[in-house]
């Protein structure tokens, strides 16, 4: 037998290692949807199954359903699938090969095809991802978009890299996946010869991995720990599928050269020279929790993993705390989060700082970096008030029966800080316990509690002060109102990331801190047959509403806590509401008054007041001043109204009207002369777009070149004139600075890198849509 007739021998023995525990791991329903499916790609067995090329080159391997034969070069399982990783809970990634010469259009209808087999399956029980895969595309730039299970242009090689070492053949052609293996011979399917992974790959590679991280973190840390070790042995590579291919000529068993222990080992290696032990021990414990799995006692995978934690010096108690990670707690929940979330941080600092020294060209395309880094921003990027999610990992449930706050006081003028505890207000079970969340407002830590499934119909909002524990009803019972308005399931909305953000939800909570209210002692039927003026009351007249508190969540998923007070404190909190509003959406708005009076007559009279203002601001035109007169307490002030947004001023320093100002009676002006205004000269559309905090790129295509706009954070425009190939430069530039210099909260670089837009006019309109470089690089040839 020759060497090429060996090898491929030896592949195909492999492969059937690798398929037998694959199929052999599913479930009974898990086995026959993918049998369903492989069946569905040959023949049209699926009634609603959109009509696609069909049937493969081969048939299909050992027990898989076959059919009649047609153009499908191959279908490939890939990732944990008949490895160690794989678990009841996997899911599987699939690669549809078809013939590179295969019409667009042909192309379009199986990726369709692909789509709604992908769907069909995970909702009957098999979570699978069917790719369509051209075997030219990895020498040519990527062309399909991100989204959140392909990866795009982040990575290329890489990808391929972890397909040759990881892949098992269901259907068609064997894979020519290893060193050295014959490119020509028509019998092999060949993607592309790994001679080397090219450094300019890292970087994008590292930002796809934090982005799955953020749903799935014990994977990613393993994938990001080895880009880590790549780049430690950097420019001398031995790549996993190298090392993978020599162990089996070398004799060894395809459980001993497991693709999944293979990649701990080397990550082991790498951390145990760099002699970075805490790392290790947090990879040790995400290599076990994805490797476990309780169905399969006494075989391979258990021995396995009972010699490792031998190896690891584990504690029953660590494994027993490990195989329970379904039961996990909050408290638990989080510090495996914050661990996890340092790891990632600290290995993409690494690989930016590789990068930057290598001064390496953009391989990833602006579009896609502008939603990972978007996306990475709403997680990682800390603000003082930004109410982050807590990724629940394994448990099925973070509800709790008691929190507890507890306020340390402050010298300075924010009061102090409360502190959530999973715990009854006992200071015996209190002491030694770590916070879960801490913010200045009690409110605050209520609606994070809420939003992260914490609270539900049986728990108990409990206050600790001055050593005495106290079950506070009124917090209890918002925090109760609070779970159906925040604790949603998290969109993998990527369209919303391609652009800017605006308001979704909107909850008003008024009075929990201040109280107006309580001190006010007249009739709420009076104030209901008179108009409901509990904005202006009373003798002196006052404003029944105290403190105002905002919680926020925008289309990029993100939520924001705000707090207002004071007279002018509804001015305030509109003026802010209303930079978040855009002409194309209005977002939902609930109001909840937690007084001891007039709570009705308050949620009414605000939540009516906050939807005609966001009307009034969908509303506004250039060539007209619309004026809102509002009465708060004794004093009186106009909402003013324009293309510019929402401002407010006092009765006496308004313009002349053409009537006196009545509450609620709207009136006109003609906007005055926009003088020296920037924005005088530039598309309406920018000013709707504008958001504090953001550096945005407006590009509009001319005759000439390009038109760019540039918003900076403070929403200053500017003004340049570029060609294609300058912009390509100011890209390349900007992204530079932002993601290898400018210092990042983290300790790397930032996640909030400029934006870049593309203004193009559809049915008669500018329109603000995602900036993809080959398009008006193509417009402008």
């Amino acid at each position: 037998m020759n060497s090429d007739a060996s090898d491929l021998a030896l592949s195909n023995a492999l492969n059937q290692t690798r398929l037998s525990q694959f199929l052999g791991w599913l479930t009974l329903p898990q086995r026959q949807i993918l049998e369903q499916l492989v069946q569905a790609l040959q023949e049209d067995s699926l009634p609603e199954c959109p009509h696609a090329a069909r049937g493969f080159v081969t048939p299909p391997m050992g027990p898989l359903p076959s059919g009649p034969p047609g153009p499908l070069l191959g279908l490939y399982a890939m990732g944990s699938c008949g490895s160690l990783g794989q678990t009841q809970g996997s899911d599987v990634d699939l690669w549809l090969i078809h013939e590179s010469d295969m019409p667009k259009e042909e192309v379009a209808t199986l990726q369709r095809k692909a789509d709604w087999l992908s769907q069909w399956a995970t909702e009957r029980g098999l979570e699978a991802h069917l790719f369509v895969i051209n075997p030219c595309q990895f020498g040519i730039p990527c062309q399909r978009c991100l989204d959140t299970e392909h990866s795009g242009s982040a990575q290329h090689w890489l990808l391929l890299e972890e397909f040759y070492r990881t892949q098992i053949r269901l259907a068609g052609l064997p894979i020519a996946w290893w060193p050295g293996a014959p490119q020509d011979d028509p019998g092999l399917l060949t993607l592309g010869e790994i001679q080397h992974l090219p450094a300019a790959e890292f970087f994008g590679a590292a930002l796809w991995q934090l982005f799955k991280g953020i749903s799935r973190p014990h994977k990613s840390v393993l994938k990001v720990l080895l880009l880590e070790a790549y780049v430690a042995d950097y420019p001398d590579q031995r790549i996993l599928r190298d090392q993978l291919w020599y162990r089996l000529k070398a004799g060894q068993t395809a459980q001993q050269a497991d693709p999944y222990l293979m990649l701990y080992e080397r990550i082991e290696g790498f951390l145990r020279r760099q002699q970075e032990t805490s790392r290790l021990s947090l990879v040790q414990r995400c290599f076990y929790l994805k490797c476990h799995d309780a169905r399969f006692p006494g075989q391979w995978r258990t021995r396995v993993l009972d010699d490792l934690t031998r190896a690891w010096q584990w504690t029953p108690l660590l494994i027993d705390s490990l195989n329970q990670a379904q039961q996990w707690h909050a408290g638990q929940v989080r510090w495996f989060n914050h661990q996890l979330q340092q790891l990632m941080l600290t290995s993409y600092q690494r690989l930016t700082t590789f990068a930057s020294r290598q001064r390496l060209p953009r391989q990833l395309q602006i579009q896609d970096m502008g939603i990972l880094t978007r996306k990475l921003y709403t997680q990682f990027e800390s603000e003082p008030d930004k109410l982050v999610r807590l990724n629940p990992l394994w448990s099925h449930s973070l509800a709790e029966r008691d929190l507890t706050l507890l306020q340390v006081d402050s010298d300075d003028e924010q009061g102090g800080t409360w502190y959530l505890y999973r715990q009854p207000a006992d200071k015996r079970l209190l002491f030694g316990e770590s916070p879960l969340f801490h913010h200045r407002s009690r409110l605050a830590c209520v609606a994070w509690a809420a939003a992260n499934g914490l609270v539900e119909s049986a728990t108990r909002i409990h206050r600790f002060h001055q050593g005495e524990g106290v079950v506070d009803k009124t917090l209890t019972r918002l925090a109760r109102r609070l779970v159906p308005m925040l604790h949603r399931p998290e969109r993998d909305d990527l369209d919303a990331l391609q652009q800017p953000w605006h308001l979704d939800e909107v909850t008003l909570v008024v009075n929990q801190e201040q109280d107006p209210s309580r001190h006010w002692h007249g009739s709420e039927l009076m104030l209901d047959l008179r108009g409901n003026r509990v904005l202006s009351t009373g003798r002196p007249r006052r404003s029944l509403a105290g403190s105002l508190e905002l919680v926020t969540r925008n289309s990029w998923g993100e939520m924001h806590y705000q707090k207002y007070e004071g007279e002018r404190g509804v001015l305030q909190m509109l003026e802010s509401l209303l930079t978040g509003i855009t002409n194309e959406h209005l977002p939902e708005i609930r109001v909840i008054a937690v007084g001891q009076r007039a709570n009705a007559q308050l949620e009414d009279r605000l939540g009516f007041l906050v939807h005609q203002c966001c009307r009034l601001r969908q509303q506004s035109r250039a060539e007209a001043l619309q004026i809102l007169p509002l009465t708060l307490g004794e004093s009186q002030y106009g909402l003013l109204f324009s293309s510019h947004g929402m401002h407010w001023r006092p009765a006496d320093e308004l313009p002349p009207l053409p009537a006196p100002l009545e509450d609620g009676q709207l009136q006109s002006l003609p906007q005055p002369g926009m003088g020296e205004d920037p924005y005088a000269s530039a598309p309406e559309v920018l000013r709707q777009h504008a958001r504090k905090g953001m550096r945005q790129y407006f590009v509009r295509e001319r005759d000439q070149g390009l038109d760019v706009y540039l918003l900076d954070e403070n929403n200053v425009l500017q003004r340049f004139f570029h060609s294609v190939g300058q912009l390509n430069a100011l890209i390349d530039s900007v992204s530079e600075l932002y993601v290898f210099k400018r210092e990042g909260r983290f300790g790397g670089g930032s996640f909030n890198l400029p934006q870049f837009y593309r203004l193009k006019r559809c049915h008669g309109e500018l329109t603000v849509q995602p900036l993809a470089e080959s398009e008006l690089a193509s417009n402008q040839e």
